[in-house]
């Protein structure tokens, strides 16, 4: 690849149920290296290992060996910290809390990263909701949107913090094809304003959509290749 990574993986390894008999090998050696901007979209069945990947990526879970690096800095040293700092992380279910406005939800995400200047958050907070089409919602809750809205909502945490990494697990998955169409074009657009982009999929129409594809298998990269 000719553009700079941000994000290298060495030789990742990670097992579930280490030493039983139905021990499952889920990272077998995986190692990438992703550039600063552009869409990836991780791709493959269901068990292959791919949600693994993108969560070792993000801090919530953590190697049995290997390495991850994000602008060089390794992510088994601090991962809190790093994920706080680099990463934005848009969930398949949405995850948003339902006892909070969509302004909160939003809000909470720079809270969490430290930010207490009650103008700023409200500055950036709006900024992101309108970039998603969402500000005149924010005094709603969650449980009044529809999915595809909730996704927006999601999508504005998790760019709220203008993180360089935008994680992406199967964030159409529980939508209609209307607003699945809606969603990846804004996860395009996000790509475009020199963000990475990394989507996790098990659909090919959508894997057609990224940039780069990388396909897995049984914990192990099948292929790596660029969509023309």
């Amino acid at each position: 690849m000719s553009e700079k990574a941000i994000l290298r993986i060495d030789n990742a390894q990670k097992y579930y149920n280490r030493g039983r008999e139905n021990e499952i090998h889920v990272m077998n050696g995986i190692s990438l290296s992703l550039p600063e901007s552009g869409m990836i979209a991780i791709f493959g069945k269901s068990g292959c290992g791919k949600t693994t990947l993108l969560n070792t990526i993000g801090g919530l879970d953590s190697l049995a060996s290997g390495s991850i690096e994000i602008f060089g800095e390794n992510l088994a040293n601090d991962p809190d910290i790093i994920r706080n700092r680099y990463t934005g992380y848009i969930f398949q279910n949405y995850n948003l809390n339902v006892g909070e406005t969509v302004f909160e939800n939003v809000a909470d995400a720079l809270r969490l990263c430290g930010v207490e200047d009650e103008q700023v958050i409200r500055t950036r907070v709006l900024a992101a909701l309108a970039d998603v089409d969402m500000d005149k919602f924010r005094e709603r809750t969650p449980d009044t949107l529809s999915g595809g809205q909730q996704q927006r909502v999601a999508i504005a945490r998790a760019i709220v913090k203008s993180p360089a990494i935008i994680l992406a697990d199967e964030p159409t998955g529980n939508l209609v094809s209307a607003s699945s169409m809606e969603i990846l074009d804004i996860l395009k657009q996000l790509h475009a304003e020199n963000r990475t982009v990394i989507l996790i999929t098990h659909d090919n129409d959508i894997a057609k959509q990224a940039k780069r594809v990388i396909r897995i298998k049984d914990g192990k990269i099948e292929r790596d290749y660029e969509n023309e």
